[in-house]
């Protein structure tokens, strides 16, 4: 039997031991910090309601960490967690999610599994920003799936839409608070709060990270920017030239000038193709008119516009940070390749 062909069988215990009409799915998790630890939470409170509503049982057969000694908010049998790269690759999985960031070993993850045949689901708006063209077509040539959902916007469907709702309507520019992470420190910030203050708030809630200066630096929504306009132009992510501004070191002083211009502060990001079919995107922080609806969009939310010459102006918001927010992307992505798999399955 083929290496792929052991990669994709189901041990006959297992098919034993599932419940009938459920198609059982093998996850493989590289990461298991905020995201990871979020996505196995959830998937194991909703597994009767996947198992009902969709025919799927997710089973996490091997995770990658970087500590196997760090204390985490799940567990797992005897055997699952390992630190090995390479053992992780040769568990027999179905599905492998990739929530461990950057590009190394985030990157031969991805590649080594899509491969195998095996379909990638990722959060990392890095790998995809600087490889996610080539990865695409990897998964293609190999009959495999690729799905970013959570890299970009956090639980808010802006990837699928325009992967799929949008092809064919003439989009003309994307706006957006893409960083859930700046967006908690200014509304904190206009509410009151020191900088550091805020900081510190959002770091405790899963918002920023320990070291948040992607975020603050405008990397972070770059990076999103770009794999936006890659979906939505065909411009290859690698390719996008993003004008970046920084939030300032302490944007209080922006902030109060702001609400005394009746406006508010946001970290925007921003893309449009003029009519030569150049593509341009930026990134800085904004001043919006308190009546304009980025005003209103508090927290770690993030709001996107779209304008499209066919449909209008799309309006999309939901939370855009922390733990639950992104496993609930991750989770709707694994439940679509579920779904795919159960029905080259059946048949139906």
């Amino acid at each position: 039997m083929s290496a792929r062909a052991m990669l994709r069988r189901t041990p006959a215990a297992a098919r034993r031991h599932e419940p009938r009409g459920t198609h059982l799915v093998r996850v493989a998790l590289a990461g298991c910090g905020v995201v990871g630890s979020s996505l196995v939470s959830l998937a194991r409170g909703e597994r009767e309601r996947l198992e009902s509503a969709f025919g799927v049982r997710l089973q996490f057969v091997r995770v990658l960490v970087r500590e196997a000694a760090k204390a985490r908010a799940v567990t797992f049998p005897r055997g699952v967690v390992t630190t090995d790269v390479g053992a992780f690759l040769a568990a027999r999985a179905d599905v492998v999610v990739e929530a461990i960031g950057g590009l190394d070993p985030a990157s031969r993850i991805a590649r080594e599994s899509l491969e195998a045949g095996r379909s990638v689901v990722s959060a990392n708006k890095t790998l995809v920003a600087s490889e996610g063209e080539n990865l695409l077509a990897l998964a293609r040539g190999c009959r495999a799936t690729l799905d970013f959902e959570a890299a970009v916007g956090g639980g808010v469907p802006i990837v699928r839409t325009l992967r799929s709702a949008l092809g064919g309507h003439g989009v003309r520019t994307i706006t957006g608070i893409l960083n859930g992470t700046t967006n908690y420190l200014l509304t904190r910030i206009a509410d009151g709060a020191s900088f550091g203050d805020a900081l510190r708030e959002a770091q405790a809630n899963g918002f920023a990270e320990a070291d948040p200066s992607r975020d603050l630096e405008g990397l972070d929504s770059a990076d999103k920017i770009r794999i936006l306009a890659w979906l939505t132009w065909g411009i290859p992510p690698s390719e996008v030239r993003v004008a970046v501004e920084p939030l300032p070191a302490d944007p209080a002083a922006l902030v109060r000038s702001a609400a005394a211009r009746n406006g508010a502060l946001r970290y925007l990001a921003g893309a449009l193709r003029d009519p030569d079919g150049a593509v341009h995107a930026w990134v800085r922080p904004v001043i919006v008119p308190a009546q304009h609806e980025f005003a209103s969009v508090r927290d770690e939310e993030n709001a996107i516009h779209v304008e499209s010459e066919s449909l209008g102006l799309l309006r999309l918001q939901g939370r855009g940070a922390g733990g639950r927010a992104t496993a609930s992307a991750l989770l709707a992505d694994v439940v679509h390749v579920a779904q795919r798999r159960r029905q080259r399955a059946t048949g139906r």
